[in-house]
């Protein structure tokens, strides 16, 4: 199972959403509500549960090739120790989350196994450098490779030569771009 999602906090922080109740009550359910009110800096848990939610949706539609429908509410984000891992629920479904949160940005990657994580700062890498970077981090030598999507928006790598896709996760926001690949894949 891979899904990752990416916050650029610059963007994120700038718009103070722990403070609007109507935004909170359509996302997060109370108990989410309590620990992000409750917790030292209320927009940073805010943004990790919403990054929490989203990489978890992202697994559960690869998983079971849904069609895109984000209903965040009815995803129950529950943390672990440290605040660095934790669990969403989705239907019957448990997902095991990852979080990395530095001054710049929330990433947050479901956590199957052997998996891949990076983090591109849109400045430095345009489309084709992350493909290259792909490549070599994974041992291709495939020159003829492109990001294709299927009917359902979900991500794969595809080698042209060897007509073989290769699943990732990947999320943009703001001056970022994050990825998970899985290596049992290659």
């Amino acid at each position: 199972m891979i899904g990752n999602d990416i916050i650029d906090l610059k963007v994120s922080l700038a718009n103070k959403r722990a403070e609007n109740h109507r935004f909170l009550r359509k996302i997060f359910n109370q108990d989410e509500i309590l620990t992000i009110w409750n917790s030292k800096n209320p927009e940073l848990m805010l943004w990790q549960f919403w990054s929490m939610k989203e990489a978890a949706y992202k697994a559960h539609q690869r998983k079971f090739n849904l069609a895109r429908k984000l209903n965040p509410i009815s995803y129950n984000c529950s943390l672990h120790s440290g605040d660095i891992s934790g669990t969403v629920e989705i239907e019957r479904e448990t997902y095991i989350l990852k979080t990395v949160i530095n001054p710049e940005y929330i990433h947050t990657w479901v956590d199957s196994g052997k998996n891949i994580q990076k983090v591109y700062d849109n400045k430095s890498y345009s489309r084709r450098d992350l493909i290259q970077d792909i490549i070599l981090e994974l041992g291709l030598n495939n020159s003829y490779t492109s990001i294709s999507k299927d009917l359902n928006g979900i991500p794969s790598l595809f080698l042209e030569n060897d007509n073989k896709s290769i699943p990732f996760s990947l999320s943009h926001h703001g001056n970022f771009t994050a990825l998970s690949i899985p290596l049992i894949m290659c």
